[in-house]
């Protein structure tokens, strides 16, 4: 089969369908519409998020995407996930929200919209560079095997991070971003392999993890560049560095975007794990505690980390 018959139908419409809105809200925004300042972020990164989609599928990357039902089950699991890191930001204060809506239903369908975006663009950015990292780019190790141990001690050090971070948050406020890979990641690698970034790495080819490392930077540089134009916006608190800055982050702040976009593709794929054997009544429970949760973190930002 050729690349040509290989790529999923509407993949095309779907990349120019993104491009026109992507194109068509920065230009609304020049025009001076005050309308769209306070909601820019959401329209813009959705666009480019549907311009990313097609051109992935369109390009064939080899790179196991998930079809519409996967990416909307990644878009509905990106909201408590990102979520849990609002709940350990009552905890750090590092960023607060300004220029929100006052009408509560209107602002609570923005971060449910806002937050959808985390999970698909890290994995649609990052499947963007691996379809074009270089070919024949040296690397030879000798293989190591991912053991029970090792697992361990990465649950015992993503325990130590949550620690160190809830406890002295103006020192370790930087290792937020760890635990997430440190607790899912060596379960994938067990049970699922080829989606594992850590499995891959341990068979002598990091290209996954690569891709990961420079797509996290990346989507950092995204969401940053898309935040600071938006009227809604959010702003960082951080005790340390103070700047120079980058759009809204000072510079030494966008070292956290790669291994976060390690903890997004460890999260994910060990969600799919256990979801895929999770009987119904499971299913049903662990949706209803996550939706439950995700309402108490949308009052928490309102309460604590919103400027109203």
């Amino acid at each position: 089969m050729s690349p040509r018959e290989a790529r999923p139908p509407g993949s095309a419409a779907l990349s120019w369908g993104g491009a026109a809105g992507l194109a068509a809200s920065i230009l609304v925004l020049a025009s001076g519409a005050a309308w769209i300042k306070p909601y820019f972020y959401i329209p813009a990164w959705w666009s480019l998020l549907a311009l990313l989609a097609g051109l992935n599928r369109r390009g064939a990357t080899g790179e196991d995407l998930p079809d519409p039902g996967g990416f909307a089950g990644m878009a509905l699991l990106s909201v408590p996930f990102w979520l849990a890191y609002e709940l350990l930001n009552l905890r750090l204060l590092d960023w607060e929200y300004h220029g929100l809506p006052p009408f509560l239903p209107v602002r609570w369908a923005g971060y449910a919209l806002a937050f959808a975006t985390v999970l698909p663009a890290v994995t649609e950015v990052s499947a963007a560079v691996d379809a074009r990292w270089p070919a024949g780019v040296p690397w030879a190790r000798r293989p190591w095997l991912v053991s029970d141990g090792a697992a361990a001690a990465s649950r015992a050090l993503g325990a130590l991070c949550l620690g160190l971070c809830i406890l002295r948050p103006a020192l370790f406020f930087p290792l937020a971003w760890a635990p997430a890979f440190l607790f899912c990641e060596h379960a994938v690698a067990r049970e699922r392999p080829r989606r594992s970034w850590l499995a891959g790495l341990a068979e002598g080819s990091p290209r996954r993890m690569l891709s990961l490392l420079v797509g996290g930077l990346l989507c950092g540089l995204l969401w940053e560049s898309l935040n600071y134009w938006s009227g809604a916006k959010w702003r960082y608190t951080v005790p340390w560095p103070a700047g120079p800055k980058l759009f809204e982050m000072p510079w030494l702040g966008y070292l956290g975007f790669p291994p976060f976009a390690l903890g997004c593709a460890s999260a994910w794929e060990a969600h799919r794990l256990w979801w895929d054997d999770a009987p119904p009544v499971a299913r049903a429970v662990w949706v209803f505690v996550l939706a439950g949760l995700s309402l108490l973190a949308c009052a928490a930002i309102d309460a604590r980390t919103a400027i109203l």
